[in-house]
């Protein structure tokens, strides 16, 4: 069964020709940089977030980071401990 990508896409035959030279699924590889792109999208965002805030709360980058950390650090602890 094939499924062609609901919206049409440019240059599509060609991806699909290179994913299939690499023995690759064009969809499933399709998928794959669709879910990549998302996470690197929310990445930045945060990355954006915690830059502006670091801003506003006169910490610097740094320090910001630093202190994500430790409280992420921590809500592990007290999950693993539950």
């Amino acid at each position: 069964m094939k499924t062609v990508p609901a919206l049409p896409l440019p240059r599509w035959k060609e991806f699909e020709q290179a994913a299939r030279r690499r023995h690759r699924d064009p969809q499933k590889l399709l998928a794959q940089f669709i879910q990549e792109y998302l996470e690197i999208d929310a990445d930045e965002r945060l990355h954006r977030e915690m830059q502006r805030q670091a801003r506003r709360s006169g910490y610097k980058e740094e320090q910001a980071v630093e202190l994500v950390r430790e409280v992420r650090g921590e809500m592990r602890k007290r999950r693993g401990a539950s």
